[in-house]
């Protein structure tokens, strides 16, 4: 008699385990995030933990973790909310699911991959048809795009990579927008 009881006792435990990390985990997705009420930043050790949980539920990896920025996750969760949806981790996993599955997620991801890609990439004037798809979904005209080229040609910027390139064209470009803009004014005034 003793030995269905000492098969049946680890038995009943192991269920009573795997019953209580479900209820935990559904206790945990119905809980508001901390970025919800607070403002978050990535060193932020509560904001952290929401990532953590966000993570570990909704299969975040790879390319998709680039989602999980504060100011991403609290555009998403206002969304939801004025939706009529309650503010909580089981609501963002719920959206990204959903996300995942559309065509603007694989555009996000193409989006993405491609700066992955370019952005520890040098310079090259012969690659940059195919380089310059980045600047095309970023929104740069047929003259922009012109411009960085040549840019880009010249000797100075050939050992730079193009996210380095591409910061120091724009300064440079804001610094000729402000000597523009500094020209106009009367002194005294």
């Amino acid at each position: 008699m003793k030995f269905p009881f000492l098969f049946l006792f680890p038995l009943f435990c192991s269920i009573q385990m795997v019953c209580a990390q479900q209820n935990h985990k559904e206790n945990e997705l119905d809980e508001e995030p901390y970025f919800v009420r607070h403002q978050a930043h990535a060193a932020d050790s509560l904001f952290v933990r929401d990532v953590q949980i966000l993570k570990r539920y909704g299969k975040f990896e790879g390319l998709d973790t680039a989602l999980l920025k504060a100011p991403v996750l609290a555009a998403v969760m206002v969304q939801e909310v004025r939706a009529g949806k309650k503010a909580s981790y089981r609501t963002l996993i719920d959206y990204f699911l959903v996300f995942r599955q559309s065509e603007a997620y694989a555009e996000f991801i193409k989006g993405l991959s491609l700066y992955k890609e370019l952005e520890s990439k040098k310079v090259d004037s012969a690659t940059w048809e195919k380089d310059k798809l980045l600047f095309v979904r970023m929104g740069f005209t047929e003259s922009d795009l012109e411009d960085f080229k040549a840019y880009i040609s010249e000797t100075a910027h050939q050992n730079m990579t193009y996210k380095e390139a591409y910061t120091a064209y724009m300064k440079e470009i804001e610094a000729l927008d402000t000597g523009k803009k500094g020209r106009g004014k009367v002194k005294g005034k």
